[in-house]
């Protein structure tokens, strides 16, 4: 039996601002120029199908789209489960009506030990949970219990194997953090928290693949006793934040027979990347931006400056040449100590207290482009410098 393993679609997703509609359904295309060309019994998606619980109708529409390519045309079933990301209730719309054409949202942790049967394989979906998650589903059966994660897991799996047909290959689909996976996605809501969350390599034990999710960069897990499970994270199917820039995306083809589990990752790109630009001054990113050809140029591109000081219009002029940029700065160093105000607070003026405060923080007095600006902001508000009692100058509110 064939089948193709992806997950963490995260259809919705913004990068920083920049809308990622096109970049998602693109990848959705290479994923079907993959079924065309493998010729899989069935898709199986590891949940974060999308990237917010309520997604917008432009996400729901190229999941609309995706399923009527996959299971209508070309008639291949779609197996998924809600990840940390999904609304499983919302997921899981109309699942009893849309299995009967081929899409299984396996999005209920009660119904888990109920498999979909292809290809003499039994797939089993485990939607993202919490141990109370565990503890709603099956009520008095689990009185007293009081698990972490992994135990929560572990209750799940045992379901599961208890309901399983001897001697048939099962494959196991969850959305989890497993230990030694690596660090959590950047930006994602965090599953291991303060050193709970994570699920051990060995709960999995005893099917004959694990399809999993959550993480963004393919990998394969394994553990230590014989009757190990062959694991493996699909990975995002594009870049989903900028720490995932130079990820080479893709989807594994996992076929599984009497010689045992195989798994190949095919890889799925699209046309702008994620980059980032670091260890450069402002001035040279914009030299060395005309080397790069209007491909690179178009890229999502995160620009981390050296630059201490301030930049004149540096984002309009960054995307001049790279309009999909984001810029950074270091932040500037505060003293560690504050010192106190010297002089008269009724007496001294808003501009004088600046410029005192400026030369607490840089050792320096104002000066070029931000004195340009300090006196701009107190010129527009100098009606009020005027303002005084019995004939004593009154000391000035700074701007809000």
């Amino acid at each position: 039996m064939k089948l193709i393993h992806t997950a963490d679609w995260h259809l919705g997703k913004r990068l920083q601002g920049f809308a990622l509609g096109e970049q998602q359904r693109e990848a959705l295309a290479g994923l079907l120029a993959v079924v065309d060309e493998e010729q899989p019994e069935a898709v199986v998606v590891a949940g974060d199908v999308f990237d917010t619980p309520v997604p917008p109708l432009t996400a729901l529409d190229t999941w609309d789209w995706f399923v009527g390519e996959l299971v209508g045309e070309r008639g291949v079933p779609l197996v998924a489960i809600p990840g940390n990301h999904d609304h499983a209730e919302r997921l899981g719309l109309n699942a009893r009506i849309a299995r009967r054409s081929g899409l299984h949202v396996l999005n209920v942790l009660g119904q888990s030990h109920d498999c979909v049967r292809v290809g003499g394989v039994e797939i089993f979906g485990v939607p993202f949970h919490k141990p109370s998650h565990v503890r709603a589903a099956w009520g008095e059966e689990m009185t007293g219990f009081d698990g972490d994660y992994d135990g929560a897991m572990a209750r799940v799996l045992d379901r599961i194997r208890g309901a399983r047909t001897p001697g048939a290959p099962a494959v196991v689909v969850a959305h989890a953090f497993v230990e030694g996976a690596g660090a959590e996605p950047e930006g994602e809501d965090a599953i291991l928290v303060g050193g709970t969350g994570g699920v051990r390599v060995d709960t999995f034990d005893g099917f004959d693949y694990a399809a999993l999710g959550h993480i963004h960069g393919a990998r394969s897990l394994a553990g230590r006793s014989e009757t190990r499970t062959t694991m493996r994270y699909a990975g995002s199917t594009y870049a989903c934040s900028f720490s995932e820039a130079g990820q080479t995306k893709s989807v594994d083809v996992v076929e599984i027979d009497s010689d045992g589990v195989r798994v190949r990752p095919v890889p799925v790109a699209v046309g702008r990347r994620v980059r980032v630009i670091e260890g450069k001054s402002f001035a040279q990113v914009l030299d060395e931006a005309p080397r790069f050809d209007a491909r690179e140029r178009d890229d999502y591109v995160l620009v981390r400056v050296t630059d201490t000081g301030p930049l004149d219009g540096p984002l309009a002029r960054l995307r001049e040449h790279y309009p999909h940029a984001l810029l950074q700065q270091p932040a500037i160093t505060m003293p560690a100590v504050s010192a106190r105000f010297a002089g008269d607070a009724r007496t001294v003026g808003v501009e004088e207290a600046f410029r005192a405060f400026y030369r607490h923080v840089h050792g320096a007095d104002i000066d070029g482009l931000e004195e340009d600006a300090l006196l701009e902001v107190l010129g527009a508000d100098g009606d009020d410098d005027a303002d005084s009692v019995d004939g004593a100058s009154t000391p000035q509110r700074a701007p809000a």
